[in-house]
């Protein structure tokens, strides 16, 4: 895959971030959602603009910010996370 590929889907993902954000969660800025996530608020508006690549951890810290199952963020479940998805 080349890189102008990837950083189209990065770009994608953080426009799905972001309206989650905003619709579901009902959260203006991601300085807002920063209080209660492990990730900076810099670094969450860089993932939202697809600006940042980042690893598989960090990609689970997106799931937890964003209160995204893990179903629904990598298309199958953590068994070890079921229980703060619930």
């Amino acid at each position: 895959m080349d890189t102008k590929t990837k950083e189209q889907i990065r770009k994608q993902f953080g426009e799905y971030l972001q309206r989650h954000r905003e619709n579901v969660l009902k959260i203006k800025s991601v300085r807002e959602l920063s209080f209660t996530s492990n990730i900076d608020n810099s670094k969450l508006s860089k993932i939202e603009k697809g600006q940042v690549n980042f690893g598989f951890d960090n990609l689970l810290e997106i799931a937890l910010a964003y209160k995204l199952t893990t179903k629904e963020i990598l298309g199958f479940s953590i068994k070890s996370l079921k229980d703060q998805e619930d």
